[in-house]
This record gives C-alpha cells, structure tokens and sequence, in this order.
C-alpha cells in the first residue's frame, strides 16, 4: 500500500516531531527493597540487665540464624535479576560477624552460626557480578558485643553494621553525590547520618548509637542525567516519637532543594516509614506537599500497593503485607510509570523448599520504570 503526502512541508514536520520524541523521552528503572535484618531487636534494646541482655542477644541471634539469611538474600537477588533495574536501593543491609578470642566455640554453634554473613557480599554474589556498589551510608556499628552462650564466664563477641546501599547495573556509570559539605556528623562511608536520631540505646555494655542516612548518585541513563538517593527514615512505633521520622524528612527534602542541581531529574527511593493514610507532617504528606510525585499513584489500575510487614520469623504461609510505606518519589512530574510492582509478595517467590520456605523479607520491594520527557 502507498501513501501520498501532497504537501511536502508535511514530511519534514512529522520527521521532526518523531526524531525529537526519541531524543527526549528516557527511562530509567530502580527498585528499592529493605533486606530485613531477620529479627526483633526490641528484646535487646530494652534489656536493663546483662543477664537480661545476654538472653535477648542470643535469642535474636537465633532468630536471624532461623530466618536463613542465605536463602533470604538469595530470593532479593532473584527478585532483582527478574526486573534488571538500573538501580537499586537497599536498606537494613546487615554485616553481622563474630569473634572467640577466648576460644568458646560460640561462633561455629549450629545454633547461631546462621546469623553471621555479610548481607551485602552475599547480595552480590547472588547477583553474579551483575551489579555493582554504586554508594553506601552507615548507620550503625558495633566492633564487638559480647555475649556468653554456654555460660562459661568467657564471652564471644558479636560484630555489627547496618547500611543503606545503591546498587548500579553494572553497565551504568554512577557517581557518588558528595554531600560533606552539609553532614552534621562524621561520615562512615559515603552520604550522609541525620542530625535528628533516636539517640543512643543504653545497654549495660554502654550506648549503642542508632543512626538514620541517605545516600544518592548521579547517573545518566538513556542520555538523561538523574540525581538518584535512597533512605531509610525512623521506625514508625508507638515508642518511637513521630517527630524523629518527620524531621528526618524535612532535612532530606530541604538538602535536596539546596543540593540538586538544574538538569537532574530527582528520583528519591526507600522505606520511609510512612504512608498515604498517615496525617499531615509525617513524611509521606511533607514529600507530597514539597512537590514530589508518588509514582505509584500513577500507575493504572487501583492495587493497594502494600509493602510491609510479613511477619517477624516470615513464617506465614500467605502474605500479610498491610501498609504501603516502602516508596519511590520524583520531583519532576514523569510523563509515563510502567511496569510499577511490589515485588515479592506471592509465595512463589519465598524461599525454598516450595510451599514451606520463608519470605526473602518482612517487606516486599517496589520497582518502576520511569519515563521523563
């Protein structure tokens, strides 16, 4: 079949209109995802006795070990490689380790052996060298707490940190966003700690100093520059004031207005610890009311979105997930979200064997591709 055009001036405009839409419109695909460090610390926290702390560190040392973290981080990876995002998220990305200088034979017990690894090396050889450490923010450390397992008088110790991570693929090129300028605290790592934290957890071991951060990358991606950060907000809890979780995202929103420059496209992603149903000031409604788009509300369809929680030893047979507090935002309104997800959320994707294995997490994750123009 022919076509005529009878004007030529016609031809040249469409030719335009169609090299300029391909020039222009990029996406860009990030998925975020909380690891889930395999247990409740709570028990821990609010030991107010070393025999009480010793009991509650080794119960929740059992539980992690319980919680298979292999097999946990395992079924992220898969999670990941199915979508092949260009970025990911990551948050409560544990490093527990264990020391025995007086030779007690603690750390190779099978009851807590378990518990010990590196969530983010375990991350990425499950990835097989297709992602990449883009940027990390440390949140939490501890060189050493001790704990007696046999009740010899002798301690082993436990080793601790927590981060938050960007993993690039490992063809995109990521530069690491140097916010030193405006830390309040001393930087472990890349990014940067709030100035607003719970404070410090007093153990009879002495205080342990719980942080929250951010951390953020510049990438291009489909010839589009973006500027993409990832946090971890406050615990919503009735024994945690409110107010931590929204001052935390007011420094985030007000560092990023200050700190992003013109030509970025702003993606902010992670477990923010707040949902639409919560009031004004939380953090969900401040992101929102300061311009952010929620890209899941732009996503065809009316699905819930639900991203949290599973149950604390993810043992329940179908999902539970109740809240939507796991998020990826926009500053600059996206012409298209595709292929929006909450990952993880069906029992197909627990951990094996089929039918009795765990959730990869007590969150699910989400993931979108972005299209800008």
């Amino acid at each position: 079949m022919k076509y005529l055009i009878r004007n030529p001036s016609n031809v040249v405009l469409v030719s335009l209109f169609l090299l300029c839409h391909g020039a222009i419109a990029a996406d860009i695909e990030v998925m975020t995802q909380n690891q889930y460090l395999g247990a409740d610390l709570t028990p821990v926290i609010t030991a107010t006795t070393a025999a009480e702390f010793n009991v509650a560190l080794i119960d929740a040392m059992k539980q992690v070990a319980a919680n298979t973290t292999d097999a946990r981080i395992a079924a992220q990876a898969a999670l990941i490689a199915g979508r092949n995002p260009d970025l990911v998220g990551l948050q409560e990305v544990y490093d527990f380790g264990c020391l025995d200088p007086y030779a007690t034979g603690a750390c190779t017990d099978p009851a807590i052996e378990g518990a010990f690894g590196d969530h983010l090396a375990l991350t990425l050889a499950a990835l097989n060298g297709a992602y990449e450490t883009a940027a990390m923010v440390v949140n939490f450390t501890a060189p050493g707490i001790p704990f007696d397992l046999y009740g010899l008088g002798v301690p082993a110790f436990l080793t601790v940190a927590d981060r938050d991570v960007i993993l690039r693929h490992a063809d995109v090129v990521a530069s690491v966003i140097d916010y030193s300028g405006i830390c309040t605290k001393p930087i472990l790592a890349d990014g940067c700690n709030y100035l607003y934290a719970l404070g410090p957890v007093t153990t009879p071991y002495g205080d342990i100093f719980v942080e929250r951060g951010y951390v953020g990358v510049d990438v291009t991606v489909g010839g589009k520059n973006y500027r993409v950060v990832n946090t971890h907000l406050e615990d919503k809890s009735a024994v945690i004031p409110p107010v931590l979780q929204a001052a935390q995202a007011q420094e985030l929103i007000s560092t990023l207005a200050a700190t992003t420059p013109p030509g970025k496209s702003l993606v902010v992603m992670g477990d923010i610890n707040s949902s639409p149903e919560d009031p004004p000031g939380a953090p969900y409604s401040q992101f929102v009311q300061s311009g952010y788009t929620d890209v899941w509300t732009l996503r065809p369809g009316k699905l819930a979105g639900f991203t949290c929680c599973q149950r604390e030893d993810l043992s329940n047979h179908k999902s539970i997930l109740d809240q939507r507090i796991d998020m990826i935002f926009t500053l600059e309104s996206p012409a298209k979200i595709k292929q929006a997800r909450v990952l993880g959320d069906v029992v197909a994707t627990k951990t094996p064997p089929p039918g009795q294995g765990l959730w990869a997490s007590d969150h699910g994750s989400v993931a979108a591709t972005i299209e800008f123009y």
